[in-house]
């Protein structure tokens, strides 16, 4: 075991001996869910906020024309049905009949239109990244609508996942800000309360379309610490935590009125690099880095083996995977060379992270920093709340390196692509044309095999830039009490309505 990890694993362990329980205040109950989600969102508004840990509340507030079933495709959701024209350019939605609002207004399908609309026409929203390929909607009857696309958009109906049903009505006469605090969804849940940083309460809305929910009252509950949220699962004093990091896993699989489910994940951790720090501008320096870090070392003794070291940005759950590519292999001495062929003086470089976000975040970003001292890398480390590092790194303001990860809750690589790598993204570093190019075409492909090669082809593409090192792709590891029936996703999200508590208990 090299010395990196020596000095991480006690912590590590240190924490999961100290999970003991906690006063259990506000504990779950037969008709009450309390769900330990990292950290608050910013606002409840989903035209205008997009960041991941909002999805948990978006799902089930609102509903969408569809939704990410189990087996990882587009299923229908609001959407009774659609069709799509043989270049993927038109769209044609059904949506469900007799719907209603948490306010007792029924469901249209200019409901369906204003909320694509709004975000269609806010140049600042971050949710317009997933509809600026649509040129124009057009209204076909009550239950109908037509996308009419920019061009041919292969996975759309995956995309049609993400864009929340708000109410016309009381957006409009609400105004954004009232309506972020106390929105109008037409989904499983409606929003009775937010105390800011603590909780967001829930009441099942027993006119929803799908049937009345089995759980009628949820608590997401934001506790930023790994450990706090394990140790209140142990206590009683929450029911679920969707993401428990893998030092904790074994720990919690061994108590007794709780268990843990692992599966496939979606996400994947990895070193983004700002071109404009001086120290990171030569491509020599990027490949060092990239080459500075041993992944098998990470994801089998830190992560106890529930993560898998990768070499691109989606997982193999995702479409857009490419099985042909290999993670980067540990060559110390490789990027000892580069880095004085480079010329590099010692300046420091900062490493920000989130680190309420991403599992083990403090260990992980410490042992990527010690790998990169020993080859001769000042490294500063600042771990940052999630919120800020999110809108920071969103208008591209992060210096140095940030550790972050990716999860395209689509399980598609169009939403990586457009995100991080196409110029148009806003969120990335990389201007290629060759890319923009590749980005556009794989839109296009109606072929999933033309698709899938014209993605392998943009990944190698980019790689020859280095604007990123990938590390690894998470496992899904969620813990609950013993009494809760819940299937978890590759996503991790917790999709309310699916979730039971065992007859009799509590």
């Amino acid at each position: 075991m090299t010395a990196i990890f020596r000095s991480l694993l006690p912590a590590a362990l240190a924490i999961a001996l100290a999970l003991c329980p906690l006063p259990a205040a506000a504990q779950g109950t037969k008709d009450r869910l309390v769900v330990a989600v990292g950290s608050d969102v910013a606002t409840l508004d989903p035209t205008i906020y997009h960041a991941i840990i909002s999805y948990n509340t978006r799902i089930n507030i609102f509903d969408a024309l569809t939704d990410i079933g189990p087996d990882n495709n587009a299923i229908p959701h609001f959407a009774t049905h659609w069709e799509s024209s043989p270049d993927a350019k038109t769209w044609t939605f059904t949506i469900r009949t007799g719907a209603k609002f948490h306010n007792g207004d029924p469901v249209t399908i200019d409901d369906v239109i204003f909320s694509y609309q709004k975000i269609m026409d806010d140049e600042r929203s971050p949710t317009r990244i997933h509809v600026n390929h649509i040129a124009t909607i057009d209204r076909l009857s009550d239950t109908q609508l037509r996308f009419n696309l920019k061009a041919p958009f292969a996975p759309f109906d995956r995309t049609a996942s993400i864009i929340a049903i708000v109410s016309k009505r009381a957006y409009q006469e609400m105004g954004a800000d009232a309506f972020g605090k106390r929105p109008v969804g037409s989904g499983p849940y409606k929003v009775v309360n937010w105390i800011k940083d603590d909780r967001i309460e829930l009441q099942a809305f027993d006119d929803w379309w799908g049937g009345a929910p089995a759980i009628k009252s949820v608590w997401l509950r934001a506790v930023p610490s790994e450990a706090s949220r394990s140790a209140a699962l142990l206590s009683g004093e929450v029911d679920i935590v969707p993401s428990i990091p893998p030092a904790l896993t074994q720990t919690l699989s061994n108590r007794p009125g709780v268990k843990v489910k692992v599966g496939d994940g979606y996400k994947v951790v990895f070193l983004g690099f700002n071109p404009a720090d001086r120290s990171l501008s030569d491509l020599k320096m990027r490949q060092a880095i990239d080459m500075a870090i041993d992944r098998n070392a990470i994801t089998q003794k830190l992560l106890r083996g529930l993560a898998a070291p990768s070499g691109q940005i989606v997982a193999k759950v995702s479409f857009g995977y490419d099985s042909n590519r290999a993670p980067t292999p540990f060559d110390p001495e490789r990027a000892r060379q580069l880095i004085r062929e480079v010329g590099y003086k010692g300046d420091p470089i900062l490493l920000q992270y989130p680190s309420d976000f991403i599992a083990s975040a403090d260990a992980v970003a410490s042992a990527i920093a010690g790998y990169l001292r020993s080859v001769g890398i000042n490294v500063k480390l600042e771990g940052m709340e999630y919120n800020t590092f999110y809108s920071t790194w969103l208008v591209r303001k992060l210096p140095g390196i940030n550790l972050f990860v990716f999860g395209p809750n689509i399980l598609d690589a169009d939403s990586p692509i457009f995100s991080i790598f196409a110029s148009s993204g806003r969120r990335g570093y990389l201007f290629d044309p060759k890319v923009d190019e590749l980005a556009e075409a794989q839109r296009s492909a109606a072929d999933p095999h033309k698709r899938a090669q014209l993605i392998a082809d943009l990944w190698r593409e980019a790689d020859t830039y280095k604007p990123f090192a990938f590390l690894y792709n998470e496992q899904q590891a969620a813990a609950m009490r013993n009494e809760i029936e819940w299937e978890p996703q590759p996503d991790g999200f917790v999709r309310l309505w699916k979730v039971h508590r065992a007859s009799g208990q509590r």
